[in-house]
């Protein structure tokens, strides 16, 4: 498995991606249903120069965007505490998600190493990462990859039930 930068000619197929995660997602939790993420965000992650893919066979399986140096409200409040108080320089993780198929291969688990690699490289000192409470599976790959359960964050963005349980994970070098 590769992991690298997904770019523009590729948002076909990472469409086909998000929207397979928002039907799974339909069936326990009302995350992902009002329209976000959409084409644009995902094209502006790509812009940005966030969004990686993990590809087996050239084959692009999975997304994740790799978020940091952008100071994001919804994580300036939470209940809990954070094991290392969030900053804009922190890394955080957003629209993760595997193509259905490649369900339980470890995908997953190979973009939250990943993730982690990424962070240690740029002597990024923490990993944050929020999801819905019904998000059970996500909830599992956080636990399954060591991350921390620091609380709850309410996101700004419109929806039924903005509450989030963030995770987060301490880089060390």
């Amino acid at each position: 498995m590769e992991i690298r930068k997904v770019n523009r000619e590729e948002i076909t197929s990472v469409m086909e991606i998000i929207e397979e995660g928002r039907a799974l997602l339909k069936t326990t939790s009302k995350q992902w249903q009002n329209g976000y993420p959409n084409k644009d965000s995902l094209l502006s992650d790509i812009d940005h120069g966030f969004l990686y893919g993990a590809y087996i066979n050239d084959k692009l399986v999975g997304v994740e965007a790799l978020v940091h140096d952008i100071f994001n409200v919804d994580y300036d409040e939470i209940e809990g505490k954070w094991v290392i108080p969030y900053t804009e320089k922190d890394l955080v993780i957003h629209r993760i998600a595997v193509k259905k198929e490649y369900h339980h291969q470890k995908v997953g688990d190979a973009l939250m190493k990943f993730a982690y690699q990424y962070a240690k490289d740029h002597h990024i000192p923490s990993i944050k990462i929020d999801t819905h409470r019904k998000n059970i599976p996500m909830q599992k790959l956080c636990m399954n990859n060591t991350y921390h359960l620091s609380g709850v964050i309410y996101i700004k963005r419109v929806e039924p039930d903005p509450s989030r349980l963030i995770f987060e994970k301490s880089v060390t070098d």
